[in-house]
């Protein structure tokens, strides 16, 4: 028995640091993460099915592949029965968020401007901390200046991030698909202080080349609620806990299409330009994540998870499931403490060795 005593006494120990704890299960622990699709603001669920082209599947579509998500939507009813997935409302609600325990919301190259309620409503959840936003642009040509100025809107309400979709377009004459220097292939290739830098760089087979047609560049401004200068974003120019997860080769250069003329770039800039960037925000004990970028993962006139354009093979997929993965990642990091919860400390140590003498002494 005395073995048996000092068995059960090692598993008190073991169990009161931690090693065998588990955290207490939230319902949004209880399944899949949950990624919610905007398709109620004039965006299109292209990426979300199979791309084909001559009855030849060129991308395998997301729903397919990300098999370790739920997937569901805001928008018309007309895309269940197509996409079959769920439909939680004609507009984005806290209560349809919340309900349906999304971590990820997706906002896709919205056309028209968002209700004063939905944008309450994505703070809100926001604010609970946790979760992950991404919200793409596009260029300024044609109907995409408009894009841009939706969401630089949208960002400017929620007042949580500094990041920006500035008002012009990256193009490059080098790095691109089918000789249109629109047709932008960019690099995941983050930044080497990235947090967690490993797991947004894992699986590429094509030097993590993503296509970004069209794409807007993302910069940022001196405070969340839009005010103040806006800035070039670079690896030297940042806000506090943004980093660049997607960009241009130094082949690019910047282009107006469209007035207002560009904030933070000038046209005729050539280097390397952010295409996708996030920040991180701290909401209390918990983490945000806030990625903004100049072309979408999902819709848009070809999306970034595709696997190929043109002749060009690309990382697409995997560059977006990499960013998803991250982004959760992200929300769960703990605050470094001497004095939290994740070590051995106090009460815990005490009653842990408190037990140790009772627990050897007792005798059946």
């Amino acid at each position: 028995m005395k073995k048996v005593a000092i068995l059960l006494a090692a598993f008190v120990l073991l169990s009161l640091f931690g090693i065998f704890a588990t955290p207490m299960a939230s319902a949004a622990d209880t399944g899949k993460p949950v990624i919610a699709v905007d398709l109620a603001h004039g965006e299109n669920p292209k990426g979300l099915l199979d791309v084909t082209y001559k009855n030849k599947t060129l991308t395998k579509g997301m729903l397919d592949t990300l098999k370790n998500y739920t997937f569901v939507y805001f928008g018309d009813t007309k895309y269940e029965d197509e996409l079959g997935i769920k439909d939680i409302g004609k507009q984005i609600t806290y209560d349809a968020l919340k309900n349906n325990n999304v971590s990820i919301l997706v906002i896709g190259q919205p056309t028209s401007p968002f209700l004063p309620d939905e944008i309450k409503a994505i703070r809100q959840w926001l604010q609970e901390g946790g979760h992950v936003l991404w919200i793409a642009g596009d260029s300024d040509y044609g109907n995409g200046a408009k894009t841009q100025q939706f969401v630089d809107s949208i960002l400017d309400q929620l007042n949580m991030t500094n990041l920006r979709v500035d008002l012009a377009s990256v193009e490059d004459a080098v790095s691109n698909a089918g000789g249109k220097s629109y047709r932008v292939v960019a690099y995941a290739d983050p930044e080497a202080n990235t947090p967690m830098r490993d797991v947004l760089v894992k699986g590429f087979e094509h030097d993590g080349k993503v296509l970004t047609h069209g794409p807007g560049v993302v910069a940022w401004v001196d405070n969340p609620d839009g005010t103040g200068n806006w800035h070039p974003l670079s690896s030297g120019s940042s806000p506090n806990e943004a980093y660049i997860l997607v960009h241009s080769s130094n082949n690019s250069d910047i282009t107006e299409n469209n007035a207002p003329p560009a904030n933070a770039y000038q046209a005729g800039q050539t280097g390397e330009f952010p295409i996708v960037a996030a920040q991180i925000i701290k909401v209390g004990d918990k983490k945000d994540v806030i990625i903004v970028s100049g072309e979408t993962p999902i819709g848009g006139y070809e999306p970034m998870w595709a696997s190929q354009y043109y002749d060009v093979k690309l990382d697409g997929p995997k560059a977006v499931a990499n960013i998803f993965e991250w982004s959760l990642e992200v929300t769960k990091m703990k605050e470094t403490t001497t004095s939290g919860g994740g070590g051995i400390c106090g009460p815990a140590l005490i009653v842990a060795l408190a037990a140790v003498p009772l627990l050897l002494k007792r005798r059946h």
